[in-house]
């Protein structure tokens, strides 16, 4: 009984240290260079994360992906769109524009 109740009291300390992180990526243009800013972003691993994507840059629709969780969004100038996924394994992964591969991508970090 013992056995089940430390079990139980673990399994809700460790579900406590997975929380909700919002934040919020602009795309930014400078000398004909497109970029998702912050170019890095830092997360928990086992996070529900929800990104909000502001296009600003004149030239039109980008692309936000982060292939290894499945995420994919295209914004149009001017709007604002929002991808949710729940960071499920530690690394370091790419995000990029899947409409334009030339951009300079950025970086998701997954930490245990």
């Amino acid at each position: 009984m013992k056995t089940i109740i430390l079990i139980a009291c673990l399994l809700v300390s460790f579900s406590a240290l997975a929380a909700k992180r919002n934040i919020t990526l602009v795309n930014y243009e400078t000398d004909g260079v497109k970029q998702w800013l912050p170019g890095t972003i830092i997360v928990q691993k086992g996070d529900d994360v929800e990104i909000t994507l502001i296009n600003n840059v004149p030239s039109g629709v980008h692309g936000f992906m982060i292939p290894d969780f499945n995420v994919r969004k295209e914004v149009q100038k001017g709007k604002k769109e929002v991808v949710t996924f729940k960071a499920e394994k530690a690394g370091l992964f790419d995000m990029k524009c899947h409409l334009h591969p030339a951009h300079v991508g950025g970086q998701l970090l997954v930490i245990e």
